[in-house]
């Protein structure tokens, strides 16, 4: 089994260590105690094959077309709606939207080729390009974000953002594994795998629940992005988390010149 990205989660557990004491003769003495530490247990996403690809399209055409008999309304049709009354983007919107998707692709081309040498065989100027190639892309993601997020919000209640969320749990669900290769969501059909979910989602282990988020944390990621590499992710969860920290900051910034 191929793995396309691993990751830790740290846990509470009680271990024996030896640890220095002193006798009832005073003599320096090494003891076995039992203390309570954090320990770093790792996961992993397996990596896709095609046949997980295959029947995660099908799963996906299946619900979509639940979502459709159930009456929900579909994308293309609300789009029509909206581009009846002058669409969502005008022109100027659409084009700059484009060129960014264009700059993004040509980034990401750029950064694999790099990215398929090792780090440690590198040269200065690979890693120059390499971090200037990222801090290029930063701008360009910032705004594909905020362009998303206006535009699902729109279409969160159509056929097809139900059927989305649905594939994605089943990616979860699938590509989910401890680090001794057995499923975290337990073996089985995705009935099975639902129940072990479930029952992570509604228990009272915290340790169980942050390890489930952070597998659909990291699934969503690839659903949406498709990193391809370890690295690719990093760069990923990166530049998410440089965004994150940039629109807490913007309203102290503002804050701050009205002051």
């Amino acid at each position: 089994m191929k793995r396309l990205y691993e990751f830790t989660v740290k846990k509470k557990e009680s271990v024996e260590k030896e640890v220095p004491d002193v006798n009832k003769d005073g003599e320096e003495v090494t003891v076995k105690k039992t203390v309570e530490e954090e320990v770093e247990k790792k996961f992993f996403l397996r990596r896709p094959t095609r046949a997980m690809l295959d029947e995660g399209e099908l799963y996906y055409g299946v619900e979509l077309g639940k979502a459709i008999r159930a009456g929900m309304i579909t994308r293309p049709l609300l789009h029509k709606r909206y581009t009846n009354d002058g669409g969502i983007m005008n022109e100027l919107q659409q084009k700059a939207f484009d060129e960014i998707t264009k700059e993004l692709r040509e980034i990401y081309k750029q950064q694999e080729e790099i990215n398929v040498i090792d780090e440690k065989k590198r040269t200065n100027a690979q890693k120059k390009k390499h971090k200037e190639l990222e801090d290029k892309a930063k701008p360009y993601l910032e705004t594909m974000r905020r362009y998303n997020m206006a535009e699902e919000s729109i279409f969160e209640d159509t056929a097809e953002s139900r059927a989305r969320n649905k594939a994605i749990l089943w990616w979860v669900l699938f590509m989910s594994y401890n680090d001794d290769e057995t499923p975290f969501f337990n073996k089985g059909d995705i009935e099975d795998r639902l129940e072990r979910y479930d029952e992570i989602d509604d228990g009272q282990d915290p340790f169980l629940t942050s390890v489930s988020a952070e597998f659909t944390y990291n699934v969503s990621l690839w659903y949406f992005a498709r990193p391809n590499s370890s690295e690719q992710f990093e760069e990923l969860k990166k530049g998410v988390n440089d965004l994150e920290e940039e629109e807490v900051e913007e309203p102290k910034k503002k804050d701050a010149k009205k002051k």
